[in-house]
């Protein structure tokens, strides 16, 4: 048979067409920045429900601070309350044990005094009359100097409190100090009591001595001494009573000098406010035993108890996973389907063999067309490439055997191109 007949004497009528990579080829997959709201379609199946736990345990986060914030305001009223109630029993207490005296034992103006001497300084003409300071002392005092009739006095006592007649709860205790100023040298015996009339209906009562209990009713057959304090107690019911002292043995000669001075001390407080005080006491027990429940809630949920402390490493990983569990679901998901794809059908790598020149033949007039390469698919898409029959390669010749059939310079350097470019 005929060998190759060489190549077509017109050559390449235009240098090969410079073509770039192909357009279909992608490259890798890139993570998409969109969040799982804007693209929903690639999430995963989980990325809803990790959605779903999220907000369960964001809303339980919010339930838990507002429960902790209504308990805690629960707490404070609690032990403001406490502290209220304590106040008031602190309060009542000291209003039960302040003392609510009358008249005054110590200071007599009359001390340094003769009868006459008093009389002049009653008068208000007289320049050694009382001054303001004296007559006050004088008319708060509870004594005999206030008039001519010394040795005796009477003083109106009004008791307040519960109209109840229990000894102990209601009663009221009653204080009197005495002094005795008596010179003449006769006896100080003496006697007190309580009436229970105003001291203007007293002679008109027809009570005596003899008609008074012995609550109501003191009697000292020992003489005082002059300047020392006796003290008499009394414990009386609520009312309004006249304080009547009188000595057994009344001086002989009554004059302006004081002889008996008395200071009275009632506690008619003390039954009002002291059960008023035991009362805020026992509130406050049991206000104190709320308050603590509630400040024991209020630590429950606002303080939960916190697990053992992590490692230094532990923490560092622990947050590692929190920062990736908070990237978007659609790329992770992405990723990984990326992986089993291409395992379950790997890509198969076409390879384009370099056509090589075969004997040229009257009828070509053409350069062989260089194939195009096969479009690679996404990895997901990637189906066998159907491999064509290439063309018969062509031997190669020297650039003397081609210009012998008539090739120009110009003609050559384009077939070393074309060749050049099928071998890549």
């Amino acid at each position: 048979s005929a060998g190759p007949s060489g190549p077509p004497a017109a050559g390449p009528s235009s240098p090969p067409t410079v073509r770039g990579p192909p357009s279909s080829i992608r490259g890798p997959p890139k993570k998409s920045l969109a969040t799982s709201f804007s693209n929903q379609s690639e999430m995963d199946e989980g990325a809803f429900d990790k959605l779903a736990e999220q907000n369960v345990v964001r809303q339980k986060e919010l339930d838990r601070r507002d429960k902790a914030t209504d308990l805690k305001q629960v707490k404070n009223s609690k032990r403001n309350n406490v502290i209220l109630v304590l106040l008031f029993m602190v309060v009542f207490g000291v209003a039960a044990l302040w003392p609510i005296t009358s008249g005054d034992v110590t200071n007599n103006p009359h001390e340094s005094s003769t009868e006459q001497n008093i009389i002049d300084r009653n008068n208000p003409e007289h320049p050694a009359a009382w001054d303001k300071d004296d007559t006050k002392l004088m008319e708060s005092k509870i004594w005999d100097g206030n008039d001519q009739f010394s040795g005796s006095f009477q003083r109106d006592l009004a008791l307040p409190g519960i109209p109840l007649d229990v000894e102990g709860v209601t009663t009221i205790p009653v204080e009197v100090r005495l002094i005795s100023y008596r010179q003449d040298g006769k006896d100080t015996g003496f006697r007190l009591g309580l009436f229970t009339s105003t001291c203007a209906d007293k002679p008109m009562s027809g009570q005596t001595w003899n008609d008074l209990s012995e609550r109501y009713r003191y009697s000292s057959v020992t003489p005082m001494l002059i300047g020392m304090e006796v003290v008499v107690e009394f414990e009386v019911p609520p009312g309004q009573y006249c304080l009547v002292f009188e000595y057994e043995t009344p001086p002989e000669n009554p004059g302006y000098r004081a002889t008996i001075d008395a200071e009275v001390t009632s506690h008619w407080n003390q039954p009002i406010f002291a059960p008023l005080s035991g009362l805020m006491g026992l509130m406050a027990i049991f206000a104190g035993i709320g308050a603590h429940k509630a400040g024991k809630a209020w630590k429950a949920v606002a303080q939960p108890s916190k697990p053992e402390r992590q490692s230094t490493e532990e923490e560092v990983l622990e947050q590692a996973d929190e920062e990736r569990g908070a990237m978007s679901e659609s790329g992770d998901a992405l990723e990984e389907d990326i992986p089993e794809v291409a395992d379950s059908s790997p890509p198969v790598e076409v390879e384009t063999t370099p056509v090589e020149d075969t004997t040229p033949t009257p009828e070509i007039s053409e350069p062989p067309v260089a194939e195009e390469p096969v479009a690679e698919q996404p990895p997901a898409e990637v189906q066998e490439p159907v491999q064509e029959q290439q063309p018969a390669a062509e031997p190669e010749y020297t650039d003397d055997e081609l210009r012998a059939f008539g090739w120009t310079e110009e003609q050559i350097e384009w077939q070393r191109q074309t060749e050049a470019m099928q071998r890549e």
